[in-house]
């Protein structure tokens, strides 16, 4: 019996082989994959070129952003540099940044009262930090000793 089925399997399968075949290329068949396989490879083909041309594009619009934004910056500085060469606009920036005054003039400074003045007394002395590194160093030595020593030792 194992004999008799594996030979009709054998005689069967080349038949089926060349009835596929034939249907496959019977009639417009070979052509219609013909035409899938050239535009699959046409499509293949441009896309390296597409990516190419759209990295460039996205190049194209960054630069012009940059431009825009250098030309924003070069107005400016031509405003900044217009405003400069007014006499009145310098004689402002002289007064206010550098304290000059004209000749003649009598100059003034007010001061105001700070916080941080040194104090005589019980307060006098650097002040005291939490961190270890900006603390005085009799302040750190009694932490270690403390440390060390410590109400348990």
């Amino acid at each position: 019996m194992a004999g008799r089925s594996a030979s009709p399997r054998r005689t069967a399968r080349p038949g089926l082989r060349r009835r596929a075949w034939r249907a496959l290329t019977a009639g417009d068949r070979p052509y219609v994959f013909a035409l899938a396989g050239v535009a699959v490879l046409v499509i293949g083909m441009a896309l390296g070129p597409l990516q190419v041309f759209t990295t460039a594009a996205d190049r194209v619009d960054e630069l012009d952003e940059q431009r825009e934004r250098l030309r924003e910056e070069v107005d400016a500085l031509e405003d900044r540099e217009r405003e400069l060469n007014d006499p009145e606009e310098v004689e402002l920036l002289a007064r206010s940044e550098l304290g000059l005054v004209q000749p003649g003039e009598i100059p003034y400074v007010v001061v105001t009262p700070e916080d941080d003045t040194p104090r005589i007394g019980r307060d006098a002395g650097p002040p005291a930090s939490d961190e270890d590194g900006e603390a005085p160093w009799w302040r750190r030595l009694g932490r270690w000793l403390g440390e060390r020593v410590g109400p348990d030792g």
